[in-house]
């Protein structure tokens, strides 16, 4: 087996095997717990591209965006980098998010990031107003966080993200907060075109509002793409995902894109065990050397049984 990387069958096996085991593990705690968890809009996804691919973001983490979901994926970016993305949630509920990566030649990538998902101001009640305080007040959640990765090996990276989570119910009065880290990885097989990513997100200490504790939403995601066709300018990719919640049982994400001329693709995706959500579609635009900026814009549709469908937008830049 010439120019075969002794260690390709090893790693290929021990890499699925492990992630299958810790799955196995996390079952006594998984399952349906709805109404423990809190930091919720932590599970919420912020790029578009991965929106339209069903959700299913573990294993295409490519860029800035990838630190909120598999940090090992900004190792992608070779020398700045930075994204904002938006998305219109229900009851006018507003969920942003910006990134900033910056590549050290011989350290690795390292990089900061802010997500914010905020309401409406609301209209106070008490029993005894029902009617109304004369007062407003709103709902909002904030994570901040830093990351680094490195490219340990040529078909092999890792990355860490720390980040410190805040939740408020009432304005800035009434809320909590805690400290929690995610744990992504990337793992190349040109020899089947495929990729491996695995990540561990929102591992922290609990968040405790008034006399409740509630604990992260701790999620485990093992995904896989792969190259279905490719050529000088198009190609097919299609990935598939398992995610492990530790609030619900396991949930199952689907997606394919296909990119035309390498400027314009079209995505679909498809998600397995959800409430509400089942279909998603979506697209994008890339940006090749415009005045010394590479980038693209996306947008994800991601559809609901009995809520209207959501809309994401994303817009990438590295320079």
């Amino acid at each position: 087996m010439r120019n075969f990387d002794k260690h390709f069958l090893k790693r290929t096996i021990v890499i699925p095997a492990l992630v299958t085991m810790l799955a196995c593990c996390g079952h006594v705690v998984a399952g349906d717990r709805s109404g423990t968890v809190s930091g919720q809009f932590l599970k919420l996804p912020l790029d578009a591209r991965a929106v339209g691919m069903g959700g299913a973001q573990v294993a295409i983490a490519d860029g800035v965006t990838s630190i909120g979901f598999n940090p090992a994926g900004i190792t992608s970016i070779s020398d700045y980098g930075a994204a904002v993305s938006y998305t219109s949630w229900f009851a006018n509920i507003q969920y942003s998010y910006f990134g900033f990566v910056k590549n050290i030649s011989g350290l690795g990538e390292v990089g900061i990031s802010a997500i914010g998902l905020t309401t409406d101001d609301m209209i106070e009640t008490t029993p005894a107003a029902p009617e109304g305080t004369g007062r407003t007040f709103k709902a909002s959640d904030y994570a901040f966080s830093a990351v680094f990765a490195r490219q340990v090996t040529e078909q092999f990276s890792v990355g860490v993200n720390a980040k410190v989570v805040q939740s408020y119910l009432f304005n800035t009065e009434l809320g909590a907060s805690t400290f929690a880290v995610d744990i992504g990885t990337l793992y190349d097989i040109p020899q089947l075109r495929s990729r491996i990513g695995v990540s561990l997100t929102n591992i922290g200490k609990d968040m405790n509002f008034i006399q409740e504790t509630y604990s992260l939403p701790t999620a485990l995601r093992f995904g896989v793409l792969i190259d279905m066709y490719k050529s000088e300018s198009n190609s097919l990719q299609s990935t598939f995902q398992i995610v492990r919640i530790n609030d619900a049982d396991e949930q199952y994400n689907v997606g394919a894109e296909y990119m035309m001329n390498s400027v314009f693709a079209v995505r679909g995706g498809w998600k397995f065990s959800y409430d509400e959500e089942n279909f998603t579609a979506g697209f994008g635009v890339k940006m090749h050397d415009i005045m010394g900026l590479n980038g693209g814009f996306d947008y994800g549709y991601n559809n609901f049984v009995d809520l209207p469908g959501t809309h994401s937008l994303t817009l990438e830049v590295q320079f």
